[in-house]
This record gives C-alpha cells, sequence and structure tokens, in this order.
C-alpha cells in the first residue's frame, strides 16, 4: 500500500509521509469525526423520537431507530459471573489456561 499524503519539506517541495505520520494523522482525524458523527447522532436520535418516527428515508440512506435490550439478571447469576471470573483467574495463574500470543499495534499519541 502506497501512501497518497505528503508534506511540504524546509524547501516548500512535497516529501512523501511516513507510514507512522500517515497513521498519527488519520488516528487524530478518526477521533474528530467520530466525535462529530457521535454528535451527529445523538441529535437525529433525538429528532426522530420526538417526531415519534422510527424510520426516516432520505436521499443519503435510510435512518431506523433501533430498540437494543439492556439485560438485568439476578444476583444469583451474578454470583455466578463472580465464580466463573474467578475461576478464570485461577485457571490463567496456574497455567491450566492456554492463550496465543500475537502482534498488535498500541499508538499513543504525543500531547501537544
Amino acid at each position: 500500500m502506497t501512501s497518497s499524503i505528503t508534506k511540504l519539506n524546509k524547501n516548500s517541495m512535497p516529501k512523501k509521509m511516513t507510514p507512522y505520520e500517515e497513521y498519527a494523522i488519520l488516528d487524530s482525524q478518526i477521533k474528530v469525526l467520530t466525535n462529530q458523527k457521535d454528535e451527529l447522532k445523538a441529535m437525529i436520535l433525538e429528532d426522530m423520537v420526538e417526531r415519534d418516527e422510527a424510520k426516516a428515508d432520505t436521499a443519503v440512506g435510510t435512518f431506523t431507530v433501533a430498540k437494543l435490550k439492556t439485560w438485568t439478571y439476578t444476583d444469583r447469576v451474578a454470583k455466578l459471573e463472580e465464580e466463573f471470573k474467578a475461576q478464570k483467574a485461577q485457571e490463567e495463574s496456574t497455567g491450566d489456561a492456554t492463550y496465543v500470543e500475537k502482534p498488535s499495534l498500541r499508538f499513543n499519541q504525543i500531547k501537544l
């Protein structure tokens, strides 16, 4: 994959960015766009709920108010879940549980 993002060097000549620089810029842009999208999503949802509209067909697509369930369990199930977590931790510490490691990229942007 080749990068299409360039920057200007000190002589105002285009210089191809490194993948690291391009990644950092894209990461920052994605955060900004995600925040904007979340704000618009909340506005659209509020508007549709106020108008009691379950579906809105627009020139750019269909927006639908979906009903998501949030479950609340009994104390018995909560206790079983805690016991399950404790058993998992025990097996991890004793080596009975196995794992596979795979490379993963973590990026921490510098604070400006």
